[in-house]
C-alpha cells in the first residue's frame, strides 16, 4: 500500500506541473533548431604524418648517448607533438603567414589530432574547402618547423656551449705549442728523444771509426817496421857485395870477370834500391800510422763532445717531456671538442631538415561539408529538458510543503482530566 500511495503522489506531482514536461522540452528543441540554422557550415581536411625514429638529439660528453627504444621516441613524439600544434606561437604564426581574422585560441580551437601508432593524423575544421586545406596545410607546416627546432635545441645549445668551449682550448692549445716552440729554439733542438738518439748513433759510429783508424795506425806501424827491417837487410847485402869488391881490389887479388863483376854491380845496385823503395814506403806507412793516430785524438775530442752533449739533453727531459704533455693533452681535448662540436652541429642539421615528422598524406580539398547532427542534438535536449522538468517538478513540490508546514500553526495540546 505504501509504494503505491508514494507512487501515485508522484504522478500527481508531475500532472500538477504538467507544463514543465511541456515548456522545457519546447524551448530545448527550439533553441537547438535555432542555433543549428546559425551555426556555419564547415569543411573538414586532415593531414596524415609518419614518425620516423632518429638518434636522439642529446650530445654526450662524457659518456654513451642514451638511447630510447622506438616505441619510448614514438610515445614521446606523441605527447610532445600534441603539445606543439596546441601553442599559440604556431597559431599566430599560421593566422599572421595567411591573413586570417581570428585569434589564436579559436584557431586552435579549430584544430583537432589523433595519434595511431606511429602515425599522426592531423585535422582542420574551416568555413570553406579551400581554406581548410590551406589553412591545415600551413599550420602542420608551422607546427612541425617548430616541433623540429624544440627537438634540435639541446644539440643547438651544446653546440653553442662547445663552440665557446673550443676557442678557449684553440687559445691553450697555441700557448703550449709556443711553449715548447720556444724550448726548442733556446735549445736548439727539435724532437728531444730524437736528438739523444741521433747523438747516440754518432758516437757509435765514431768509435766505429775510432776501432778501424787504430786498426789501420797498427796495420802502418807493423808495414813500417816490416819495411825498415827489410830496408836495413837489404842495405846490408849491398854493402857486403862492395865490400867484397872492394876487398879483393885492395890485396890485388885477379880481377874478376867482366861479367861477373857486372852481375856483382847490378845486385848491389838492385839491392840499394830495393833498401831506399822499401825505407820510403815504411816513411810513408809511418806517416800514415800516424794520420791515423791524429785521427784517433780528433775523434776523442768529438766522442767526448757528444757525450757532453748528451748529458745536456739529457737534463732537459724533464722539462721538455713536461711542455710535450701539456700540448698533447691540449691537442687531444682540442680534438675532442672539435669532434663533438660537428656531432653537435650535424644532429641539429638532422633534427632541423630531417625531423621526426614527415607528411605521408597531405590534406586534400574536403568534397562535403561536415554533418551538423542536429538530430541527435535534438534527441539528446529532449531528454535533458524532459530530465530537467522532472528534477524541478519535485523540486517545486518539496519546496511548497516546506513552506506550507512553516505557515500552519501548531495545534494546543488537550488539557489533562483530573
Amino acid at each position: 500500500m505504501t509504494n503505491s500511495s508514494d507512487f501515485t503522489s508522484y504522478l500527481r506531482i508531475i500532472a500538477r506541473r504538467w507544463w514543465l514536461f511541456l515548456l522545457l522540452p519546447l524551448v530545448t528543441l527550439a533553441a537547438i533548431l535555432v542555433i543549428s540554422r546559425t551555426v556555419e557550415t564547415e569543411y573538414l581536411a586532415s593531414e596524415r604524418l609518419q614518425i620516423g625514429v632518429l638518434d636522439t638529439q642529446e650530445v654526450s660528453l662524457y659518456g654513451s648517448a642514451r638511447t630510447d627504444t622506438p616505441d619510448a621516441v614514438t610515445g614521446a613524439v606523441h605527447e610532445d607533438f600534441y603539445d606543439e600544434l596546441r601553442l599559440n606561437s604556431v597559431a599566430w604564426k599560421t593566422i599572421a603567414d595567411l591573413g586570417l581574422t581570428m585569434s589564436a585560441s579559436e584557431l586552435v580551437g579549430r584544430l583537432d589530432s589523433q595519434h595511431q601508432k606511429n602515425v599522426i593524423v592531423v585535422t582542420m575544421r574551416m568555413p570553406t574547402p579551400e581554406q581548410a586545406q590551406q589553412v591545415l596545410t600551413k599550420y602542420v607546416d608551422n607546427a612541425i618547423a617548430s616541433y623540429r627546432g624544440m627537438r634540435a635545441m639541446p644539440a643547438e645549445t651544446t653546440r653553442t656551449f662547445l663552440e665557446a668551449q673550443l676557442a678557449e682550448q684553440a687559445k691553450q692549445l697555441a700557448d703550449a705549442q709556443k711553449a715548447l716552440q720556444d724550448f726548442q729554439l733556446q735549445n736548439e733542438v727539435s724532437d728531444l728523444q730524437r736528438e739523444i738518439f741521433a747523438q747516440q748513433d754518432l758516437k757509435r759510429d765514431l768509435n766505429g771509426d775510432r776501432g778501424r783508424a787504430a786498426a789501420e795506425a797498427a796495420r802502418n806501424d807493423r808495414l813500417s817496421t816490416e819495411l825498415t827491417a827489410a830496408a836495413a837487410d837489404n842495405s846490408a847485402k849491398a854493402d857486403a857485395l862492395q865490400a867484397s869488391l872492394t876487398v879483393t881490389t885492395t890485396k890485388k887479388a885477379p880481377t874478376p870477370a867482366p861479367d861477373v863483376l857486372a852481375r856483382t854491380q847490378t845486385q848491389i845496385a838492385t839491392y840499394r834500391a830495393l833498401a831506399d823503395k822499401q825505407q820510403a814506403d815504411a816513411q810513408n806507412y809511418k806517416a800514415t800510422a800516424a794520420g791515423q793516430r791524429a785521427a784517433m785524438d780528433e775523434i776523442d775530442r768529438q766522442l767526448a763532445a757528444h757525450d757532453q752533449q748528451i748529458v745536456y739533453l739529457l737534463g732537459l727531459q724533464d722539462q721538455y717531456r713536461t711542455l710535450v704533455d701539456a700540448q698533447e693533452r691540449a691537442q687531444a681535448s682540442y680534438n675532442f671538442l672539435a669532434d663533438k662540436v660537428d656531432e653537435a652541429r650535424l644532429k641539429a642539421t638532422q633534427g632541423e631538415t630531417i625531423g621526426y615528422l614527415h607528411v605521408i598524406e597531405p590534406a586534400s580539398l574536403p568534397q562535403a561539408p561536415m554533418p551538423q547532427r542536429t538530430t541527435q542534438y535534438l534527441l539528446v535536449g529532449l531528454i535533458g529538458s524532459v530530465l530537467l522538468a522532472l528534477i524541478l517538478a519535485f523540486a517545486l513540490a518539496l519546496l511548497e510543503n516546506s513552506l506550507t508546514r512553516r505557515e500552519t500553526p501548531s495545534r494546543a495540546p488537550a488539557p489533562r482530566r483530573s
